[in-house]
């Protein structure tokens, strides 16, 4: 088969038809250059040539949008991948009402869009996905309080208190979410007309079992996800990732985009056999950050990799991981996802 571009092998990839190999990325966050645009976009470019991926995911900072609604943080003063939350806006009762929609113009987005901008100067027509959290993600992360912005679960972390929202103030809770999605949806329009070939629509661990039900995520998230997805839904790529085990995956089978990104392996999630059969969107998957990529070897990587595809077949995949990389992810084993897909490439 004729040599494809890459941009030319992700878009046969999402219409399922046959390609020279599997296309294939990986994204992280980088520290400390998300702190600025312009280190960010270099950042993002170097990660992109070492490893030659096929697509480029940017991965701006986690925060960036509860920034935009005046939610302070020490940049200088990271646990993981998030810096330390020094104020939350939703601190008061009527916090909710005071939630309004955003200009793209606002900072917090305007430096993404440079972001966006410096990365397309660099890449060429190589496809381009800017990262947008989910409006209900978006809220999650505003009820953080300093001390605990890294809990999930439990009677103080944020997930909780956005549940006891939804059941005390639900109508407050859908005002606040429209203004968001509003803002959303234009920051997306705003992103692609900057360079993005689309979107990275992330639901961050919201739409799974033990933290908010099917019927929760169903009325206070799907409406606003949709609203956001379709004001960009004419862009050549875009992809819904659901974060975390144990997700909602069929709630989001009618999501209006061209691919999938979920933890296929070791998270009571579908494997890519298994959502073969229940969606003909492209899949986006196969080998697992948290294990393998982290603390396994080059061959394991290997293994992994062609074991997923045994069952799910080539067609309509694109090999990539179900989440964002640790931020010291051995080379060597990215380096080993990029060899996967290379023919006659097998593992010893």
């Amino acid at each position: 088969m004729t040599a494809l571009s890459k941009r030319e092998r992700v878009e046969a990839a999402l219409r399922g038809e046959p390609v020279d190999r599997l296309p294939v990325a990986a994204w992280k966050h980088f520290l400390p250059e998300e702190r600025a645009a312009v280190p960010l976009a270099e950042a993002h470019l170097r990660f992109f040539h070492e490893y030659d991926w096929d697509w480029l995911k940017v991965n701006p900072r986690a925060t960036y949008y509860a920034e935009a609604w005046g939610a302070r943080y020490d940049l200088n003063d990271y646990t993981g991948v998030l810096p330390r939350l020094l104020e939350s806006p939703l601190q008061a009762p009527d916090g909710l009402a005071r939630i309004e929609r955003l200009n793209p113009a606002n900072p917090a987005f305007a430096e993404q869009l440079q972001l966006v901008g410096r990365i397309r100067a660099g890449i060429g027509e190589t496809h381009v996905v800017q990262t947008v959290f989910s409006p209900l993600s978006v809220l999650a992360f505003l009820l953080a309080r300093p001390g605990d912005q890294n809990a999930d679960v439990g009677p103080n972390s944020r997930f909780e208190r956005l549940r006891t929202l939804l059941h005390e103030q639900p109508q407050a809770v859908h005002g606040a979410l429209a203004a968001i999605a509003a803002t959303l949806a234009d920051y997306a329009v705003a992103s692609v007309e900057a360079g993005a070939s689309g979107i990275f629509f992330a639901i961050v661990r919201l739409a799974r079992a033990g933290v908010l039900t099917p019927e929760e995520y169903a009325t206070f998230g799907k409406p606003y996800d949709l609203q956001v997805l379709q004001a960009v839904q004419a862009a050549p790529f875009n992809l819904l990732h659901i974060c975390g085990p144990q997700v909602y995956f069929e709630q989001a089978l009618d999501y209006p985009v061209h691919a999938i990104n979920w933890a296929t392996i070791g998270q009571q999630n579908p494997s890519l056999a298994e959502a073969r059969n229940l969606t003909q969107k492209g899949l986006i998957g196969g080998v697992d950050e948290h294990a393998t990529l982290q603390h396994g070897t080059p061959a394991e990587v290997l293994r992994e990799v062609q074991s997923s595809l045994a069952y799910s077949g080539e067609l309509g995949v694109l090999l990539a991981p179900g989440c964002g990389l640790a931020l010291d992810v051995p080379p060597a084993n990215l380096h080993a996802l990029r060899r996967a897909v290379e023919p006659q490439v097998t593992a010893r």
